[in-house]
């Protein structure tokens, strides 16, 4: 005997489902690229400034740095689970159907949890990165160098000719904006730091009393590094996208889970595995 109507359907459902996951699986390559292209700013100099600023309880250095390769490794799992989707349909295995329908259950119910928490943290956890990079420049930044004693002083200046902005937040003309509360900043007559002045490099890492003494408009960068470093992953872009796929990638989980267990419960002929 084979499968029976409910079986059927959920074998077309699954392969039709899982041919879309595969290529989903390889289509998750191509943004894990994008970001770890758009990331290569982190370099030494820069990460141990990142790594004051912990997400969640990891080092902010460590989430910028491996979210791309994250992305990756997602894409490979994705894939390979479309892999065992399709060879339980195609196969009518229900041992694999079952450790498929169970992956699928575990991920769908992380997904819910992971997307109610983004919704319900999101702001809480902006402002926690923004005040912690806010208090790592207020304590850490003490020289005007890039490669000074202070380590996390030449990071905060890389960072500032890297992303080409000036503090955590906007610095207006005429004002020292952060740099007003950096106590341990032996800065005499400078009110921002010589980095955040436009046309500053590595290599000729000099700038006039116009900029850094002055902060007259068009002398220096007026972003802040905080905006700087979310646009570099240009969340608010792309955060309706994200939801769509988000939804949409849940709903299609949940026809998977319900497909295999519909597969599961049709008859079997000899030659299929129980």
């Amino acid at each position: 005997m084979g499968l029976d109507c409910g079986g059927k359907m959920g074998q077309f459902i699954l392969v039709i489902i899982n041919t879309v996951f595969l290529l989903m699986g390889l289509g998750l390559f191509i943004p894990g690229i994008v970001l770890q292209t758009n990331i290569d700013f982190v370099s030494d100099e820069i990460k141990p400034v990142l790594d004051q600023v912990s997400v969640t309880g990891i080092a902010l250095g460590d989430v910028v740095k491996n979210l791309g390769i994250g992305f990756i490794i997602v894409g490979v799992f994705v894939f390979l689970v479309a892999v065992l989707g399709l060879m339980g349909a195609c196969c009518k295995s229900k041992c694999l159907l079952t450790i498929y329908a169970i992956i699928v259950l575990l991920i769908l119910l992380s997904q819910i949890v992971v997307v109610i928490l983004w919704f319900t943290m999101q702001n809480q956890l902006n402002s926690v990165v923004k005040d912690e990079l806010s208090t790592s420049l207020k304590n850490n930044f003490r020289e005007d160098k890039l490669n000074g004693s202070n380590q996390l002083s030449n990071g905060w200046n890389y960072i500032f000719l890297t992303l080409k902005c000036c503090g955590v937040n906007a610095v207006t003309a005429g004002n020292a904006g952060d740099f007003a509360n950096t106590p341990n900043w032996t800065k005499g007559s400078k009110k921002i730091p010589t980095s955040c002045c436009i046309g500053v490099t590595a290599s000729n890492y000099t700038a006039p009393p116009t900029c850094t003494d002055n902060v007259a408009a068009g002398t220096y960068y007026t972003s802040g590094c905080y905006d700087a470093l979310i646009n570099k992953f240009d969340t608010s872009k792309y955060s309706s996208v994200f939801l769509g796929v988000g939804v949409t990638i849940i709903i299609i989980e949940i026809l998977a889970f319900v497909s295999s267990i519909l597969m599961c419960r049709g008859n079997y002929g000899e030659g299929n595995l129980a």
